[in-house]
């Protein structure tokens, strides 16, 4: 009888702790355990970070367009910011400052949904003194302003203002503009022709699509790009 009284009374101890754990929740303090977003990030997947050897191979040729986007200072945020979109230097270097200092693209970071985000590119000057991490908005061709280019870039924005109006029966138009484009582009010399030039071939074979097609010479005239009607 008292052994079955002791595990009655056990019972209802158990199930009333039980009960008061249910009402009132443990709850952990922020400040002794520290989620890192980016650690989660990184676990997940969400995004790829790999080589543009198709952007590096034109050298030290883009400048930042923006004067908002933080551009780091220091070779030691280089090595930092290779594998990782996040990180975030404490000395900023203000862009209108900068404006002449020329970078080269050495990374692509590609969200694998669709839908998760715009491709950011790492950017780096020479000696890796000033980085970024930016989208191609935020860069621009270094000479796109210059005169010798005026012939090259005025048909080409007449082509994308077209395609962002979304005016009807524009391809005639376009291809036309656009071979003015290529007529222009080949007085050009030395490494700037061959860089417009292959520029120019790389928008024509991908005019089919009008989503980012990585080509620096595209977004210095207004981003997206589409050829055909």
């Amino acid at each position: 009888m008292m052994k079955s009284k002791r595990i009655l009374i056990a019972t209802l101890a158990t199930t009333s702790i039980a009960a008061l754990f249910a009402l009132n929740p443990i709850t952990i303090n922020a400040a002794t355990k520290s989620v890192n977003t980016t650690q989660i990030q990184k676990n997940d997947k969400q995004y790829v970070i790999k080589n543009a050897p198709e952007l590096s191979k034109w050298g030290y040729i883009v400048n930042v367009n923006s004067s908002e986007q933080p551009v780091f200072v220091g070779k030691d945020s280089y090595e930092k910011m290779l594998n990782n979109q996040f990180f975030k230097g404490s000395k900023v270097a203000n862009p209108k400052k900068i404006k002449n200092v020329r970078f080269k693209i050495v990374k692509t970071m590609i969200f694998k949904n669709a839908n998760g985000g715009t491709p950011q590119y790492l950017i780096t000057s020479k000696d890796h003194k000033y980085n970024a991490w930016t989208t191609e908005g935020e860069l621009q061709y270094y000479a796109i302003n210059r005169k010798s280019l005026k012939a090259v870039v005025k048909p080409l924005k007449r082509i994308h203002k077209r395609n962002y109006e979304g005016l009807h029966n524009r391809e005639v138009k376009n291809k036309h503009d656009f071979n003015l484009a290529v007529k222009a582009a080949k007085k050009l010399k030395g490494n700037q022709r061959k860089f417009i030039l292959a520029s120019l071939n790389q928008m024509k074979k991908d005019s089919s699509t009008e989503n980012d097609i990585g080509n620096i010479l595209a977004w210095s005239v207004g981003g997206s790009w589409k050829l055909n009607g």
